[in-house]
């Protein structure tokens, strides 16, 4: 039996071509799927990206003003080191916090202030040293005895909540003593862990911790811990209420990419100091922690994302491809039926059996061979318009119009059974939209193959749509006049058709940036059908002349 026979009874076999546009859809469909899974994949990569950096940024800004906020300490030291014996008065402190200007250089701090090493809670030597810094007769609280007393002599700016701490014995509470006997043994500054300041006289409290700095008899730092002991002073320290400082940070608006919630070194609600939703986080499309070291004290910072990262998101073009994948694969689907149908009916109308089952054999081939071109059209259109699109509504809008110019072309050649298109038809439908009046078409009856049709649709309708945007169409009195004729003869006629533009904006020079829309013309013309492109950008509009063999050499064959 001969092997085209054979081929052919196993084609009828499988069902084939009747199931060839399920195949389509099936095919279409899968490629759909994976597209708009490509779109959102990218889409959530991006979306990572921007939410990393927005992390990296809040989380620089925190360490760099708590940093800030050390060094200032660190500063206040040196005006008791350049007292004998650190004797600094209350006026001497307020006028050095005063040049300071905390409220507009240090937002966010409760206050500078100093603690000093009394010798208890009363008696001669308390009274003299109380006195020698300018506050005789501060009271001194709780009045509970103990074995070491820090009390707060001095607290700016001296407001009604830095009042109330005034004579306060840091010392006498765990949290803050351990940060104070830190910062007293290594010499540096140390901060405290969650604490509530002496300052929360309102009913709204925040949670607060502090930094200390020691100040040493002799302003230095002692070499060894028995000496720093026996040296101390007291310490430079500023308190902090820490929503006020993660407001004097950021200001009064949250940032609207990330929502921040601040632990001390564990994350669980008894350790939470600030939260930038006033709440415990809730789940979020990201999350990220991050540990900052300030002091010898760790904060662990948990970030997630906020609304305000999806304003900027890509995510809703995955929708829209897959969509626009759908209407592609329903239109390539449809025609592939309606070829399938007419030409299966074509079969039971011939007598030769031979004949019929190579005809079915030239179906399936030229199908494939569209199916094919066709998916990769839109795949290209698709990929092309994302990443041209400046926004998601610009990127569908262009996609959908592009898709269209697709289909009307794949409509006159499904009612000329894939033989061929119409020139003037396909001139008339993509100019069509632009009014009868503001066209003028001149040219003979030609025949396209389908490669060629595909191609001068598509090159016409961005034409159409560059003329409308920037060119002739754009103007009220503007015109385009399209125009062609066959030269050569035999196999090698060759189309020539020139699209003119009249009354549009002047043109001082071509474009130096190509867009898609040009690399879509020339491509079309030159790869598909090895044809040619001129583009005459002139000041009284644009003139382009597109070449092309009459049968493309892929369809010759």
């Amino acid at each position: 039996m001969p092997e085209g026979v054979e081929n052919s009874r196993l084609a009828a076999w499988l069902g084939l071509p009747r199931s060839l546009p399920v195949l389509v859809l099936v095919i279409g469909l899968i490629a759909s799927l994976a597209a708009g899974l490509q779109v959102q994949r990218v889409a959530e990569a991006k979306d990572r990206e921007r939410f990393n950096n927005a992390v990296a940024q809040a989380h620089a800004a925190v360490a760099a003003r708590l940093q800030t906020y050390t060094a200032a300490l660190r500063g206040g030291t040196g005006l008791f080191a350049a007292r004998p014996g650190g004797a600094v008065t209350r006026e001497e402190f307020r006028a050095y916090a005063e040049r300071l200007d905390l409220p507009q250089v240090y937002p966010g701090i409760q206050g500078l202030g100093f603690s000093a090493k009394l010798p208890g809670l009363a008696g001669p030597e308390t009274a003299a040293m109380l006195a020698r810094h300018g506050v005789p007769g501060l009271e001194i609280h709780p009045s509970h005895p103990r074995p070491e007393v820090h009390a707060i002599l001095f607290l700016e700016p001296l407001d009604r909540r830095n009042r109330a701490a005034l004579g306060y014995d840091m010392y006498s509470n765990a949290v803050r003593r351990a940060a104070m006997a830190a910062a007293r043994d290594t010499g540096r500054g140390a901060m405290s862990g969650k604490v509530e300041l002496v300052q929360e006289i309102d009913r709204d409290k925040q949670a607060g911790f502090l930094i200390y700095h020691p100040v040493y008899r002799d302003g230095g730092v002692p070499e060894t811990v028995a000496q720093r002991r026996a040296q101390l002073i007291g310490f430079v320290y500023a308190p902090f209420r820490a929503d006020d400082l993660l407001r004097g940070i950021f200001g009064d608006q949250p940032n609207p990419r990330v929502r921040m919630f601040v632990y001390d070194e564990t994350v669980a609600p008894e350790n939470l100091l600030h939260a930038s939703t006033g709440r415990a986080p809730d789940p979020a499309r990201f999350t990220a922690s991050r540990d900052l070291e300030i002091g010898g004290r760790r904060w662990r910072i948990v970030y997630a994302a906020a609304p305000g990262l999806e304003e900027g998101s890509t995510r809703g073009l995955a929708f829209v491809f897959f969509v626009g994948g759908m209407l592609a694969t329903g239109l390539v689907a449809f025609a592939t039926w309606r070829q399938v149908r007419a030409r299966l009916t074509a079969e039971d109308e011939i007598a030769a059996r031979r004949e019929a089952e190579h005809e079915r054999e030239l179906l399936v081939a030229e199908l494939n061979h569209r199916v094919k071109n066709t998916l990769a059209t839109v795949q290209s259109i698709a990929a092309q318009s994302l990443r041209e699109g400046r926004s998601a509504a610009e990127t569908r809008e262009t996609f959908e119009a592009r898709l269209l110019a697709l289909s009307h072309t794949h409509n006159l050649l499904t009612r000329a059974h894939w033989r061929g298109a119409d020139l003037r038809e396909i001139v008339r439908q993509e100019l069509s939209p632009h009014g009868e009046g503001r066209v003028r078409i001149d040219g003979g009856p030609v025949s396209l193959p389908p490669a060629a049709s595909l191609a001068v649709g598509m090159a016409l309708h961005e034409l159409a749509t560059n003329a409308a945007k920037y060119g002739a169409l754009s103007r009220p009195e503007g015109q385009v006049a399209v125009a062609w004729q066959v030269i050569g003869r035999a196999e090698a006629r060759r189309v020539r058709l020139t699209w003119r533009e009249i009354g549009g904006p002047p043109v001082a020079e071509a474009p130096r940036r190509r867009g898609f829309g040009t690399r879509l013309i020339t491509q079309g013309l030159k790869q598909q059908l090895e044809g040619e492109v001129e583009m005459d950008f002139r000041s009284s509009g644009l003139v382009c002349v597109l070449e092309f063999p009459l049968r493309a050499p892929a369809e010759a064959a």
